[in-house]
């Protein structure tokens, strides 16, 4: 359960800012009272900048924990593209936890985009014993600008080498034709690009996330038919293969049936155009307000039910 007693005016919080330069990660520290050897890493999605990483993270410190959101992408003076994004940011964050607040259970949670950096993060890192990636998807994809102009490099990098990737080959046909091959399937439509994109594009086994190389108990979070990309789908096909394998670790998923890609807490914070992109771009939101906002409750309460149990 939230803790009716926390703190909610985020701005009466105690926090302390890093930064790449000093520090080796750009991220902001909040420290907790409950379980004081915890700390959770928490990261948002690809179009989360620091404000927004912040309000995902709500809940978490809201509960009391210590919780240290790390910027990886889109925060001030990081990059606006997705391509090339350290791991490295989440090892040095660990190694300063441990030596520097003395923690000794890291969690790990994100959203989107940072559901994958969590994945790929726990599967090269193996201090982090507690995941909980929320709208994953289990392939490392090439990086793309905004205008879906191919990079040629990977979204991540680990010790300054490319993560092999899946390249965006569908990204050839042209901004334009894949939108109006996307708005000739009565699956898709124009507001569901992204998810055609995902679901035409091959990936190849190297660029599969290798999850069976974590150390951690995991719960993963999905939505059935995602608007974005393919979530439901790499949720069940990572819950199965990690059965398949005997991981040795807990395991628990969840696959919300009406719910959107925006499964975080912090929305009713949210202002200006990105309120107004998720009440009006992302069809589930306009199609079912209601479930879409019990479904962001319920994995809340899950997300805090799996962390109770997990053990340090």
């Amino acid at each position: 359960m939230i803790n009716p007693n926390a703190n909610n005016n985020n701005e009466d919080i105690h926090q302390e800012k890093y930064s790449i330069e000093k520090n080796g990660f750009n991220g902001i520290y909040f420290p907790g009272t409950k379980s004081p050897e915890k700390a959770i890493i928490v990261v948002g999605g690809a179009s989360c900048d620091e404000k927004i990483s912040v309000l995902t993270s709500r809940y978490l410190r809201n509960e009391g924990y210590n919780v240290l959101v790390l910027g990886f992408y889109l925060w001030k003076g990081m990059s606006k593209d997705v391509v090339s994004i350290p791991i490295d940011y989440v090892e040095k964050a660990v190694i300063w936890l441990k030596n520097e607040k003395g923690i000794k259970g890291i969690a790990m949670t994100g959203i989107s985009t940072g559901a994958s950096y969590t994945l790929i993060s726990a599967s090269l890192i193996p201090d982090i014993s507690c995941i909980i990636p929320v709208v994953p998807y289990d392939y490392v994809m090439e990086g793309v600008t905004g205008n879906f102009k191919r990079l040629r490099k990977s979204v991540y990098t680990w010790h300054g080498n490319d993560i092999p990737y899946s390249p965006f080959d569908i990204v050839d046909l042209g901004t334009l034709k894949i939108i109006f091959r996307a708005m000739r399937d009565k699956k898709y439509g124009l507001k569901r690009v992204c998810r055609y994109i995902y679901d035409q594009n091959s990936v190849t086994e190297e660029s599969r996330i290798k999850i069976e190389n974590i150390h951690a108990d995991i719960l993963l979070l999905g939505v059935k038919d995602d608007d974005e990309w393919p979530s439901d789908v790499a949720v069940e096909r990572m819950y199965k293969l990690l059965k398949e394998a005997n991981y040795p670790y807990r395991v628990e998923f969840h696959i919300y049936e009406k719910a959107s890609h925006i499964l975080a807490d912090g929305t009713d914070e949210i202002t200006g155009l990105k309120k107004w992109v998720i009440k009006h771009m992302i069809p589930a939101e306009k199609k079912y307000p209601k479930e879409c906002e019990e479904a962001r409750q319920d994995s809340i309460k899950r997300i805090l039910d799996f962390l109770e149990k997990w053990e340090v």
